[in-house]
């Protein structure tokens, strides 16, 4: 390090001190260059030319010519502003550079994502940027980034940045540049030099936020999260929750993580707040037993533009529908297929004649055929392990005995499970079980173990998905009852797939049961999702055609 600053209360010390730190360098052959160093002279609060020289050679004031440190640009102003504005400058050139690029709305989020947002940080971090200022490059940013995603501008900013039903891989620049702030005061307060966490300055202008307020907040939600415990979060049951770290247990490092995680949740909490406030894009809210969504960087690569278009749109009922349409603009509501009002909840799963010409039908089966084949790719390997007998277990001396791994699934036990799939034709159910006239999705049974399985698959709208749930399952428990009567165990297994591709965590729980997990388990529920988003959006696009099938 070659660097050095000196910070003096009087002219003559500063070049009393030039002379004796000139003179230590020659005794090591080091000397100071001028052209290369700034001074600035400051007389009760206003700068004053004030000249210092090296062997008669004179330094530069940074009235004169300002110098850049560390990314951080110095004048005689004193003042970030200038340095501010031209930070907003840079933002919006760089956005519109990028628009420019000819390349595809995912490759421009991603030049945005890992190639602007890194060069911007740094500026905002040593800069005394307000957040106002970061709050109006938003919107400038949310701008460009609904245009490359084909989506309208009407959709909030919740559906972008949030953690929620559907979380997308961009990073807000709000929460970005709070973070920063962040990691910054705790960099300067948590330092081990006292003058250094001192004389910490201010890093944020305005009353809107403050870095320094931010983390007292935060520390002091982690103190009080730390004393309340685990709570239980939805319908898991006790002790299914993941433990967390503690705070009085953790280091200096550990600590800024936890810091800004919490920054980072509550940014997230302002967006739910903000999600209640919307009539139509909040509606998620209302969902229950839906499984969130996750889209990588890697599943936009593979999506197709109005796919990714269409699952935004019909996540946050953005679509242009007739009823829609209404709203924004003058137009007619009704269906073209059955003259009712035609919402995107109609379209995808109340139009009657798009009932009765088995477009639902068709998407059910399809879902129907990709659950099929992920517990068929089960039976398998099932049947593949054959009946594992139980050996002698031998113990050495001074060893302990192995307990064998409980496994959670009832299949493994035998390896003789059939399968049969309502897909193009009427099943019916074999007699030794049960006589009904029911029809269940799928059968799955054991005939060594007795142990039978009705699978009921349902694509609901999403809000309806326990509705749905409670309804097959009055359904089908009187042929559970039969079945009982039989000496059969028999469970019942309605399971949900919303027909804009969130599956329900019913399905979770029967893929679970039948013993696929991890790897297997992601892909089937993955599968499952894209294959209902896929049929919808071709229900969509066939929305106003009123022919269906083969012609």
């Amino acid at each position: 390090m070659d660097d050095m600053t000196l910070l003096t209360t009087t002219v003559s010390c500063t070049k009393r001190l030039l002379e004796r730190i000139n003179t230590n360098l020659k005794w090591v052959r080091m000397r100071i260059n001028p052209s290369k160093s700034r001074s600035i002279s400051v007389t009760k609060g206003k700068v004053v030319e004030q000249k210092f020289t090296v062997e008669g050679e004179e330094i530069p004031s940074i009235r004169v010519r300002p110098v850049k440190s560390l990314g951080r640009w110095y004048n005689a102003d004193l003042s970030d502003r200038e340095q501010v504005e031209q930070l907003r400058k840079d933002v919006v050139e760089g956005l519109e550079k990028i628009d420019r690029s000819g390349l595809p709305g995912k490759l421009k989020l991603w030049c945005m994502q890992f190639g602007l947002f890194p060069r911007v940080m740094w500026p905002m971090s040593v800069y005394e940027v307000p957040l106002s200022k970061v709050e109006k490059l938003k919107r400038v940013v949310n701008s460009y980034v609904k245009k490359w995603l084909g989506v309208p501008r009407c959709l909030s900013s919740v559906a972008l940045y949030g953690k929620g039903i559907l979380q997308l891989p961009i990073n807000s620049l709000v929460e970005e540049f709070k973070c920063a702030k962040v990691r910054t005061e705790l960099l300067l307060t948590g330092s081990k030099d006292r003058i250094v966490s001192g004389l910490a300055p201010n890093l944020s202008k305005g009353r809107k936020w403050k870095p320094k307020v931010a983390v007292q907040e935060a520390e002091a939600a982690l103190r009080h999260g730390e004393i309340v415990g685990n709570v239980q979060i939805g319908r898991g049951g006790l002790g299914r929750t993941s433990g967390k770290p503690m705070w009085r247990k953790a280091d200096q490092k550990e600590e800024r993580r936890l810091v800004v995680e919490q920054i980072r949740r509550q940014e997230e909490a302002s967006r739910q707040v903000k999600a209640v406030s919307l009539a139509k894009q909040g509606q998620w809210l209302n969902w229950k037993g839906v499984e969130r969504k996750q889209v990588t960087w890697k599943d936009l690569w593979s999506l197709e533009s109005n796919r990714l278009k269409f699952l935004l749109g019909a996540t946050y009922d953005v679509l242009p529908s007739p009823n829609n349409l209404r709203i924004w603009t003058d137009g007619d509501p009704s269906c073209t297929l059955c003259s009712g009002v035609a919402t995107l909840r109609h379209i995808l799963s109340g139009c009657k004649v798009s009932l009765a010409q088995g477009r639902y039908t068709w998407r059910h089966n399809q879902v129907l055929k990709c659950l099929a084949v992920g517990i068929e790719s089960r039976r398998q390997q099932v049947h593949a392990e054959g009946s594992h007998k139980k050996g002698i277990q031998f113990v050495r001396e001074g060893e302990k005995s192995k307990r064998a791994a409980k496994s959670r699934s009832t299949t493994q036990e035998a390896n003789d499970w059939q399968m049969l799939v309502d897909v193009g034709g009427k099943l019916v159910v074999p007699q030794e079980k049960v006589t009904t006239n029911l029809r269940p999705d799928i059968v799955y049974w054991s005939t060594s173990q007795q142990v039978v399985y009705f699978i009921e698959l349902t694509v609901p709208w999403e809000s309806s998905l326990e509705e749905a749930y409670e309804r097959k399952k009055l359904k089908y428990e009187e042929l559970r009852l039969e079945a009982e009567q039989k000496r059969w165990k028999a469970r019942v297994f309605p399971v949900e797939v919303g027909c804009r591709g969130f599956v329900g965590r019913s399905v979770i729980s029967l893929l679970g049961e039948l013993g696929v997990g991890g790897k297997n388990l992601r892909k089937t529920v993955r599968e499952k999702s894209e294959e209902a988003a896929r049929n919808s959006n071709w229900i969509w696009m066939r929305r106003v055609v009123s022919a269906w099938g083969k012609q």
